[in-house]
C-alpha cells in the first residue's frame, strides 16, 4: 500500500507532496535537516494512505507554491 507524505518549507511558502518511497522522501525522514538555502523551517507530515489525504493536508497550509513532487508523483 502507497504511502503519501507531505514537505513543507515555511518561509517559502512551498509545499509538496511525495510519494514514501521517493528518494526526497525517504518515508518521511527526506533531508529534512539538509539546509535548505533560506527555506528556514521545514518538516513532514504523514504518512497518509491516499493522494487526497496528502491533498488535504497540503491546503491546510495555504501555500502559494504547492505541488505534487515531479520526482515520483509527475508533478
Amino acid at each position: 500500500m502507497a504511502k503519501f507524505y507531505v514537505f513543507h518549507a515555511s518561509p517559502k511558502y512551498r509545499a509538496r507532496i511525495h510519494d514514501g518511497e521517493c528518494n526526497f522522501c525517504c518515508n518521511g525522514q527526506g533531508v529534512e535537516k539538509q539546509p535548505k538555502n533560506g527555506s528556514g523551517v521545514t518538516g513532514w507530515d504523514g504518512p497518509f494512505s491516499t493522494l487526497q489525504e496528502a491533498e488535504a493536508k497540503m491546503a491546510t497550509f495555504r501555500f502559494k507554491d504547492v505541488g505534487r513532487c515531479k520526482n515520483c508523483l509527475g508533478g
